[in-house]
């Protein structure tokens, strides 16, 4: 069933590669070591920051990170017949041709006029020799597509807009100063999800006819949010792999604290998995608010 991101669903975090502090935009007079793992006040916590698992060592490579000049494993496999794409120059050449990187900006920062929505807002990325690389932050498309076509990342993750620069964050003195204020409302539409009752494929492996289960789910999360809750900015994606995303990105959304995004994601649960019982579908009255709007089904009492 679909399920709003959480810090449990982050992936395994790689111990990165240590190399020299990115320089802050605007050098602080004086610095402390200060981490936003430390705790803050209960009611100053929002959790938004658990997109990202926390790593002992968080010391991000320079926005000026030289090419890896050593020769890349595309020329063998070219070699072979075959380019993988995990090699540097066929990332390189991604990152130059094909990514929509103004778009990307422009989604992520709510307007095409440059604001803190992006250059606040945290990048994590993994290169190809599985370094995991934290608190990227970037001012403009340009300064984005540049550092991705200098490091090659075979993957980037997107983090919450911070309330200062996250390159900045060891220049602060209280930890609060330092903390996630936004990050869009994010659903996941897994297609194992619903291995108890597809007949075709099981695990990762998709096909046109189990893919329905993923279209009819998009429709009624989608009706769902836009109907029951007002949501206007929605983002249906492929999710690469298995399933597909949706990305809530109305303001009102993306302020949101956990516990209101918990509350989403369990009105939209209306059946689980695993029921020892066979039963798959077991509709109780009253019926579940969406159900009873968009399909209501007749009364099932006597009539005179």
């Amino acid at each position: 069933m679909p399920h709003a991101t959480s810090p449990s669903s982050s992936p395994p975090v790689a111990e990165d590669t240590i190399m020299s502090e990115a320089p802050a935009e605007n050098p602080p007079t004086s610095q402390s070591n200060v981490e936003p793992s430390q705790d803050l006040p209960e009611e100053s916590k929002t959790n938004l920051d658990g997109m990202f698992e926390e790593d002992d060592d968080d010391d991000e490579f320079s926005s000026s990170a030289p090419v890896n000049a050593t020769p890349s494993s595309s020329t063998a496999a070219q070699g072979q017949g075959s380019i993988k794409a995990s090699d540097p120059d066929t990332l390189r050449a991604f990152y130059q041709r094909l990514f929509p990187f103004r778009q990307h900006f422009q989604w992520l920062n709510h307007s095409p006029i440059p604001s803190t929505d992006f250059s606040n807002r945290e990048f994590a990325f993994v290169l190809p020799n599985d370094a995991y690389i934290r608190y990227q932050s970037f001012v403009s498309a340009d300064q984005f597509r540049k550092q991705c076509i200098q490091m090659t990342p075979v993957r980037f993750e997107i983090g919450p807009v911070y309330s200062m620069n996250p390159r900045d964050r060891k220049s602060v003195r209280k930890a609060s100063a330092f903390r996630p204020i936004a990050k869009e409302l994010v659903f996941d539409i897994d297609m194992t999800d619903y291995d108890e009752i597809r007949t075709c494929c099981q695990g990762a492996s998709i096909c046109n006819k189990c893919w329905t289960f993923i279209t009819m789910a998009i429709k009624v999360i989608d009706a769902a949010l836009r109907e029951d809750y007002g949501f206007k900015h929605l983002l249906w994606v492929y999710s690469g792999r298995r399933g597909a995303h949706c990305w809530v990105s109305d303001k009102r959304a993306r302020e949101m604290d956990d516990h209101k995004r918990r509350a989403i994601a369990g009105y939209l649960e209306l059946i689980r998995g695993g029921d020892k019982s066979g039963k798959k579908v077991n509709l109780k009255r009253p019926l579940h608010p969406h159900i009873e709007y968009v399909c209501p089904l007749p009364d099932s009492s006597p009539t005179n």
